[in-house]
């Protein structure tokens, strides 16, 4: 076998079915097709054809074979015919059909129709209609995006109530349209591949260790964080009265108010601008790719933010090849915390994008966001990103107004000293939602009944989030769990949400602080980012931080006292000025389309090309937006 010739044509091979699948994937989900069931028909067509490529047995056992006869070379006098490179690229390849391939026939099929009956549900829940209270006594449309940003904050609580009686709704509209059935299949496809179920099948093909090992790490935060949580709701319904304790009522009691203060200083029009000098400053950027970014809420838009790479960053014989990635958010102009949810994205998605982008190894396989790359170490990446809006040093510099006044120290403290009471609240609400999948996975076929679930998630809720009523964000309302590539996934953001702190511990050590620290940028590249999926999540957590993954770093954080927040946070603020604002050059190395739909906002690759055509469009949709309410 020709090793060159044999990796150059799966190379292509796979970009032929990744890219075209991705491609749909963002047209139906950004709702930009004409046609929405022909869209969805479109990307099931090229899924299925993905799905057909990387579960191939034959693929499999030629990899298998081509890694063979490269071994037996290498034993010979006349040495390997097959490079160093070519060695790890088909390193790669076996890992990644190893994590795919799927012999049993009658498991391929059934792959098969999880994705058609998944295609069918998304395009019925795309349809969904949600009305709430519009405060004057009527009813009004609301996203689905928007739903849980009225629960969190709006000051209405007959509107936080209808929104999430909403989501409740969205839970009885998938559980009455597949999704039972979709469950059924999918561990009925764990079962044939020899898992206990399609959760416990998932995570040892993504994370490399069974359901039980995950949820051992999730059990020792839950235990970590009881204490906190329990104490951290008393309080609020010491001071607030026991309406607190509502799921409709709890985010905005203890954060609503600071929340609408603190939005001027989260400039959705400056959202572009902050964070284009964010990154650079911190050493981020993307290494040449083309970006495509869709930030604002619109009819018939994916509900939920996400990062996806048609054209993967990889080295083809020595030439990088850049990556395409595309991202998105659902921030709604005009509602208060949308230019914050904005930022949040910018540097969530971003940081997803600056680690796909930066992958330099010898195939595509190795830079793609699917197995066996980790969801727990990309959302690691992301998730460390975007922790820097809640720090005190980060707010102090770039929280600012349209018309550049700062936020006050005071200000930034009573904020971190708002959001404190629900840390460890709120880490034990992601685990609940990852053990309600679990529950619904871990239920018999005959139990399966609409009823039965909601039964077993309530339990779930109110075991997790300790409120009667369950959780302010119901566990059917994540739309990670309806779709195959991001269900029994969401664990992996609460492994990273333990990553993101013993990193952050661990950079903070090593350079003093993190604001502006170019070396962050490098070190994570590095480090991590170049390197793709060619180790484990739980290697590369130890190859950074020297030490094992564990809880314990983000136990400390989300169960500090008020003193303690307080002491940390003037600290932080005192040493702000002591760092130094470098200079930006408005370029990080991409070139960024910035796009609503099928409407192109701007075009470039520098910051002063981007930020004043973002900033003018979104006041434009402000002041329409008042306008509108106005009449």
């Amino acid at each position: 076998m020709d090793i060159t010739q044999y990796l150059d044509s799966l190379a292509r091979e796979y970009l032929q079915v990744h890219t075209p699948k991705e491609d749909a994937f963002w047209s139906a989900y950004m709702g930009l097709e004409s046609d929405a069931h022909a869209g969805r028909a479109r990307l099931s067509e090229r899924d299925v054809a993905l799905q057909a490529f990387q579960t191939s047995p034959e693929r499999l056992a030629l990899v298998r074979k081509a890694v063979q006869e490269a071994e037996a070379d290498l034993e010979r006098a006349d040495r390997a015919q097959a490079t160093e490179d070519e060695f790890v690229a088909l390193a790669g390849w076996l890992d990644y059909f190893s994590a795919h391939v799927i012999e049993d026939s009658q498991a391929r099929e059934l792959l098969a129709e999880i994705a058609r009956l998944e295609g069918d549900l998304a395009l019925s829940r795309s349809a969904l209609v949600h009305r709430v209270p519009d405060g004057r006594g009527g009813l009004r449309t609301a996203s689905s995006a928007e739903l849980g940003v009225l629960v969190a904050s709006d000051p209405d609580e007959r509107v936080r109530r209808g929104a999430w009686e909403c989501l409740r709704q969205v839970e009885q509209h998938v559980l009455e349209h597949g999704y039972l059935e979709i469950v059924k299949l999918k561990n009925r496809l764990g079962r044939r591949l020899g898992a206990e179920d399609w959760y416990d099948w998932k995570t040892q093909r993504v994370e490399r260790i069974t359901k039980r090992e995950v949820f051992e790490r999730l059990d020792e935060l839950t235990a970590l964080t009881h204490a906190g949580a329990r104490s951290s709701l008393q309080a609020l319904a010491s001071q607030h009265g026991a309406q607190v304790l509502q799921p409709w009522n709890l985010r905005q009691a203890a954060t609503g108010d600071v929340t609408r203060r603190q939005d001027p200083y989260f400039s959705f029009a400056n959202a572009i601008d902050t964070w284009m000098r964010s990154f650079e400053r911190l050493g981020i950027g993307f290494h040449g790719a083309r970006l495509v970014l869709d930030l604002v809420d619109r009819a018939g838009k994916h509900e939920n933010g996400f990062m996806h790479g048609p054209e993967p960053a990889w080295v083809d014989r020595g030439v990088q090849r850049r990556a395409r990635i595309q991202f998105t958010a659902n921030a709604v102009p005009g509602l208060v915390g949308a230019g914050r949810r904005a930022l949040e994205t910018l540097f969530h998605e971003g940081g997803h994008a600056a680690h796909f982008a930066a992958c330099a190894m010898p195939a595509p396989c190795f830079g793609q966001e699917y197995a066996p790359t980790s969801v727990a170490f990309s959302e690691t990446q992301s998730m460390f990103c975007d922790s820097f809006l809640s720090d005190p040093a980060w707010q102090a510099r770039y929280a600012r107004t349209l018309s550049g006044e700062r936020m006050s120290d005071a200000e930034i403290e009573a904020g971190l000293l708002a959001a404190q009471p629900l840390a460890a609240w709120n880490v034990r609400a992601m685990v609940a939602v990852c053990a309600g999948e679990r529950a619904i996975h871990e239920l018999a076929d005959a139990e399966l009944t609409p009823q039965r679930v909601l039964d077993e998630l309530r339990r779930v809720e109110r075991t997790h989030v300790l409120l009667d009523e369950g959780s302010p964000r119901p566990v059917l309302s994540v739309p990670h769990l309806l779709t195959m590539e991001s269900s029994a996934y969401y664990h992996g953001y609460v492994l990273a949400e333990m990553a993101v702190e013993q990193t952050r511990a661990t950079l903070e050590q090593r350079f003093g602080q993190l604001l502006d620290e170019p070396r962050v940028g490098a070190t994570l590249r590095d480090t991590w980012w170049q390197h793709g999926n060619a180790r484990s999540f739980f290697d590369y957590i130890e190859d950074l931080c020297g030490s094992s993954l564990s809880a314990q770093a983000l136990a400390r954080v989300v169960s500090r006292s008020p003193a303690q927040v307080s002491a940390e946070t003037r600290h932080a603020l005192q040493r702000v000025n002591e760092i130094p604002e470098r200079t930006c050059s408005g370029e990080l190395q991409a070139e960024i389309a910035l796009m609503h739909g099928s409407e192109l906002i701007a075009k470039g690759r520098n910051r002063a090309e981007l930020a004043p055509a973002f900033r003018a469009w979104i006041l434009e949709r402000e002041r329409l937006k008042e306008r509108a309410a106005g009449e």
